[in-house]
């Protein structure tokens, strides 16, 4: 009986071991746990990233910008390429026009970038200087109205192949809790700037990898009750075989 109390101890320490070793550490400050984005104005970290082509239908795809929109349990990360195949259509930063949607519920957000995009020249960069939510739908009283605190950003331009046009690329991270109530309580929301930037609206959900590790915690304590189960039963055949042996002998 004392030796069914360790093991069973034993078994009990190495499933916690699991959990906590798989668990993700604190992230840094301007990195997400889950993409490995900085917020830096260097947008190598965006190249594995999934985009969606943002254009109206009427430009029979001359004018195509590019987005990437992703999110954890605390940000929403943005990417924007105003001319991802290098056409030259010279259309800057658009700032204004964004909606996020959860259900029936939209705010606007407004990006400003310091000393505004028509001063960044080519090889430079400027931070986003502020972000605003602001919502005149809301019906659940999801959303807060306000200068968004704790927001990172860069835009950045060089001159497209024809040699005179922008092109602007930009990423920025906004915490949920700045715009979102209750952030925990949102499974996914929709992104979009239908009136300046295109007709698609993308659906962004969140990345949140707990509900994995406790599947995965879970699998493992379950082989290992297996495993014990199986250990205690060839111990108990074993010692009938021993008491048959003394029996006979």
């Amino acid at each position: 009986m004392r030796f069914k109390k360790i093991l069973t101890l034993f078994v009990l320490a190495i499933s916690l071991f699991t959990v906590t070793s798989l668990y993700p550490s604190p992230a840094k400050a301007d990195t997400a746990n889950n993409y490995n984005i900085t917020i830096d104005g260097n947008f190598e970290d965006w190249a594995d990233k999934p985009k969606t082509d943002i254009f109206f239908d009427y430009n029979n795809g001359n004018v195509t910008k590019q987005g990437s929109f992703l999110s954890d349990d605390k940000y929403l990360y943005i990417y924007i390429d105003m001319d991802p195949y290098n056409k030259g259509h010279n259309y800057r930063f658009q700032g204004s026009g964004w909606n996020v949607q959860v259900g029936n519920n939209i705010t606007s957000l407004t990006f400003s970038v310091d000393g505004g995009i028509w001063s960044l020249q080519p090889g430079s960069k400027a931070a986003i200087s502020s972000v605003w939510s602001w919502s005149n739908n809301d019906p659940d009283k999801l959303f807060i109205n306000q200068q968004i605190p704790g927001v990172t950003g860069y835009v950045t331009t060089e001159k497209s192949s024809n040699g005179w046009a922008y092109r602007d690329r930009a990423e920025i991270k906004i915490p949920l809790s700045g715009f979102l109530k209750n952030p925990d309580m949102v499974q996914s929301l929709i992104i979009y700037d239908t009136d300046n930037m295109g007709q698609q609206k993308v659906t962004v959900t969140g990345a949140s990898t707990g509900g994995n590790l406790i599947v995965l915690s879970g699998f493992i304590m379950a082989i290992l009750l297996v495993l014990f189960g199986k250990f205690l039963k060839n111990r108990k055949e074993r010692e009938a075989n021993f008491l048959e042996y003394l029996f006979i002998n």
